[in-house]
């Protein structure tokens, strides 16, 4: 596929198209990663957080202030843009944008998944810890 955006970044272009592909399955909408992506220099890490990092405070805000589901939706977005803001940060594993984003990400997603049928948090012991996961009731 042709990079309609970050030509000289494939990085920067294959993270931007993973969260467009996302859009068939409400995990992301293609206008609001057009309009973030739009928002960052190729390269720019710090730049590429902050923006995903905006985007997903400002809907996470907004779904919270919805119907059910509404939220639902926008919270299952927020989920998706906090992981893409933390995405990129991970060169310095210390650095504490990751884990705020990944929890508020976490915290989307579960919020999310309470008004989806057939998904169930689930928690497996594993050794001297416990593995979280998600179990999906297949249909019928």
């Amino acid at each position: 596929m042709k990079q309609l955006m970050f030509q000289d970044d494939q990085q920067f272009w294959f993270e931007t198209l993973r969260n467009l592909g996302l859009a068939v399955y409400g995990g992301s909408d293609v206008g609001e990663v057009v309009a973030t992506a739009s928002r960052v220099t190729s390269g720019d890490y710090d730049g590429w957080h902050d923006a995903w990092l905006s985007t997903a405070n400002r809907l996470e805000a907004e779904a919270r202030a919805c119907h059910p589901v509404s939220a639902r939706d926008g919270l299952l977005r927020a989920s998706t843009y906090y992981r893409a803001a933390e995405f990129f940060l991970h060169g310095d594993p210390h650095d504490p944008r990751i884990d705020h984003a990944y929890q508020r990400g976490v915290a989307c997603f579960r919020d999310a998944i309470a008004h989806m049928p057939g998904i169930t948090p689930v928690e497996i012991p594993y050794e001297d810890t416990v593995l979280h996961g998600y179990f999906y009731r297949a249909a019928g």
